[in-house]
């Protein structure tokens, strides 16, 4: 992991070891590479922070994939290292959202990350959009790369009747506690709904509470996951600001019909229509309608057979975002 030529590659700088969002999209920059790039190797901490900055000092420039830790930010000024900032959120907004009590210096480092990049490159091209009009004094470094999805549709399972799935746990920022309500007022009316609420339970943010018919799954492993969503009927993804969301892509290769807000990056990917789009996220009639309507007129097969396949690929995202490293580090 120590062998590398000084200044032939980029290196990635990011963890791509948990299933995880930011992980997910690394592990698919790394596997998907047509050409060499750096990344980390050490599962074990100590070796892992020896080989970053190693990696760091060698590299032609770095590619900061999610907010890093300060040391590392602290030793590309000090080597004056051109980096990008691969933008998969926005930790000062996330913080006071989900109420992460996250450190000063921890939100203060993601601004420096920002000002200092030589490019922002965010992983969908709506949440491009947000981030634009978030930090305006930017928006002229500010680019996207949409996230590759790796489609491979499986077969069809019977699915449950009235079932509604959720992810990110109680999260504030997902909304999902809205999605609850929403599940809550279709039994009211005599519909059999049930939601399953994927993710973990976060300390401090509202609590859904648990009934006959909502049921938290926890967090999941990939295989056991899938089966799962092979019985879902809906995914909703009712997120506030959601910069991408790789779940879009394992919902529909499940055949699970999708209901996403206006602000699921993952729509610059496909051609939704607005009976898949929850212009009010907070508004639990326009919840239930939509669901009401989406059980009668499945999606998932619509909305699977939209993506561009080749444009979205994990191969061609990489390309785009490569294209874009070498532009700016240059």
């Amino acid at each position: 992991m120590f062998e590398e030529e000084i200044g032939m590659a980029w290196f990635l700088l990011g963890g791509h070891f948990s299933n995880g969002g930011p992980d997910n999209v690394n592990q698919a920059l790394i596997t998907s590479a047509d050409r060499k790039i750096l990344y980390i190797k050490s599962n074990n901490k100590p070796v892992r922070v020896l080989e970053t900055f190693w990696k760091i000092l060698i590299s032609e420039g770095v590619v900061v994939s999610g907010a890093c830790a300060k040391r590392y930010y602290d030793f590309m000024k000090v080597f004056h290292k051109k980096f990008v900032y691969l933008m998969h959120g926005c930790m000062d907004f996330e913080n006071e959202i989900n109420r992460l009590h996250l450190s000063s210096d921890f939100i203060e480092n993601e601004r420096n990350l920002l000002r200092d990049a030589k490019c922002i490159v965010c992983v969908s091209e709506g949440y491009s959009e947000w981030v634009k009009s978030r930090y305006p004094e930017y928006a002229g470094k500010i680019t996207f790369v949409n996230n590759g999805v790796k489609l491979e549709q499986r077969e069809k399972k019977e699915k449950e009747p009235f079932s509604v799935a959720v992810g990110g746990g109680n999260r504030c920022i997902k909304n999902n506690n809205a999605v609850s309500m929403a599940v809550k007022k279709m039994n009211s009316e005599g519909i059999p709904c049930k939601l399953y609420i994927f993710g973990r339970k976060y300390p401090g943010n509202e609590e859904i509470e648990e009934t006959d018919y909502i049921q938290y799954c926890g967090h999941m492993d990939k295989t056991p996951y899938y089966e799962r969503l092979d019985h879902i009927s809906c995914f909703v993804m009712n997120s506030e600001v959601e910069s991408f969301g790789l779940v879009a892509a394992d919902a529909l290769n499940c055949n699970c019909s999708l209901l996403m807000s206006q602000n699921v990056g993952a729509r610059s990917i496909m051609k939704a229509e607005d009976c898949d789009i929850i212009q009010r996220p907070h508004d639990v009639d326009e919840i239930v309608e939509k669901l009401k309507y989406i059980f009668e007129h499945p999606n998932s097969n619509r909305l699977y057979e939209s993506i561009d396949v080749q444009a979205c690929s994990e191969r061609s995202s990489f390309q785009r975002l490569d294209a874009i490293v070498e532009g700016a580090i240059k």
